[in-house]
């Protein structure tokens, strides 16, 4: 009976997205759409960092203090489960602490069914299980004259990005990718690492044919090539006014942060500045549609490294709460959506007990003695705030969770129907 319940609200979900699709308009709908997204941020990583940061004064551990993520107003849980998984059992197979471990998704297919809705099989950008092209946001989104943005830690056509902006049956078709996003998908601000260094043995040329990097630099791109942090900077408060090519050379990543945040390289720009950066220069009366990924929470997690996962969730923080100061002052809630989730559980980490702030807690990677260094197939967090989230309400089904008790549920597929929604239909 719960299951048929289950079955019939989400049909009245879907049936009133559809209608409120219909409807929708500039009056109604919010100017601006941002998603952010931590990679590999599971939920008991984000209580690691409130752990560190406000020790047992945070609020899971019976205190008051929060992230800034956690202080928006509506909180689910989401599953991130891939078509070739076995779906989530909230069972976990009568309690098996190691049943997360198998079925895990891989972030091309999260980030295809947060960008399309499409459910596909691991490694796959935007195209579903038949290996054919799924339409997504950034595609709708510009039929509908908004601009479009994408901003990541890591390179610009790592799987989340790549996922956003084109389509391969393969995530690791990179030089494929790195074509098809510069030359012909275009988003008007790509922002994150790469571009090559012009050695011998340029690590770049992995992801970034000669060919295409040269077209780049001179200019056959259409986009204004910056690749210094000063650059960075100087686009917060001076925005170029056209396309905008933001890529940190010779690094797949920015150097990671530790926990105080004290580690980051001073010449490279920080997630923050480059989210600050996107969103001034995306800002225009017809809105728009930008991804943000905290890229290196993920890297870290693979290496249990707690001291980076936190640093690198904590710097994630801080891009978020730079971005809803934006919102503050660029319409509010009233003009802008923001969601802010993450597309797998990555490592394990579980059994988070607090020291004292600025002290990493006491934690436990994987089930046995040895950590885990994959990906997981638990829920994670999503917060959203702001026009159109509430159509995450309608869309959501309760559940009893082995892992977190009674919990309210809305699968990564649905982040795109919303994302869609709360885009104003504009007739052609």
């Amino acid at each position: 009976m719960d299951k048929s319940i289950n079955r019939l609200l989400r049909l009245v979900a879907v049936l009133m997205l559809v209608m409120l699709l219909m409807s929708s308009d500039a009056k109604t709908a919010p100017r601006n759409v941002i998603l952010m997204i931590g990679d590999g941020m599971g939920p008991d990583i984000v209580a690691a960092a409130g752990a560190y940061e406000y020790g047992a004064d945070y609020h899971k551990f019976g205190g008051t203090k929060k992230l800034t993520m956690e202080t928006l107003d509506k909180h689910f849980y989401m599953t991130t489960f891939a078509a070739t998984g076995n779906g989530y059992d909230y069972t976990w197979n009568n309690g098996n602490r190691d049943y997360p471990k198998s079925g895990a998704t891989d972030s091309g297919a999260a980030a295809t069914a947060m960008s399309s809705g499409v459910k596909t099989y691991s490694g796959a950008i935007c195209v579903g299980p038949d290996r054919k092209d799924v339409e997504i946001i950034t595609e709708y989104a510009r039929k509908m004259g908004l601009k479009t943005g994408i901003v990541a830690s890591a390179n610009f056509n790592d799987a989340t990005p790549a996922a956003f902006t084109t389509h391969n049956p393969s995530r690791n078709d990179y030089q494929k990718i790195a074509h098809d996003m510069l030359y012909v998908n275009q988003p008007d601000v790509l922002m994150a690492t790469g571009g090559l260094l012009g050695t011998p043995d340029d690590f770049g040329l992995k992801y970034f044919a000669q060919v295409d990097w040269d077209g780049v630099v001179a200019g056959k791109t259409g986009y204004k090539l910056v690749q210094s942090r000063e650059e960075f900077k100087k686009l917060i408060t001076e925005p170029a006014g056209g396309k905008v090519l933001g890529l940190v050379p010779g690094i797949k990543i920015l150097k990671t942060c530790n926990a105080n945040r004290k580690s980051a390289n001073p010449a490279q720009p920080t997630l923050k500045e480059m989210s600050q950066a996107a969103l001034s220069n995306l800002a225009n009366p017809n809105g728009f549609f930008v991804m943000i990924e905290g890229s290196n929470i993920d890297k870290l997690a693979h290496a249990n490294s707690l001291d980076g996962t936190i640093g690198e969730t904590l710097a994630f923080d801080e891009a978020i709460a730079a971005t809803i100061e934006w919102i503050g002052k660029n319409g509010g809630w009233e003009q802008n959506l923001l969601i802010i989730t993450a597309d797998h559980d990555t490592g394990y980490l579980n059994n988070v007990k607090p020291t004292e702030a600025n002290k990493l807690p006491a934690v436990k990677w994987g089930t046995g003695d040895y950590g885990w260094g994959g990906h997981t197939n638990r829920l994670v967090d999503l917060y959203t705030m702001g026009k159109g989230s509430e159509v995450f309400n309608g869309l959501a089904t309760r559940h009893t969770d082995f892992d977190h008790g009674d919990v309210t549920v809305v699968d990564n597929t649905d982040v795109f129907k919303v994302m869609k929604a709360a885009i104003p239909v504009v007739e052609k």
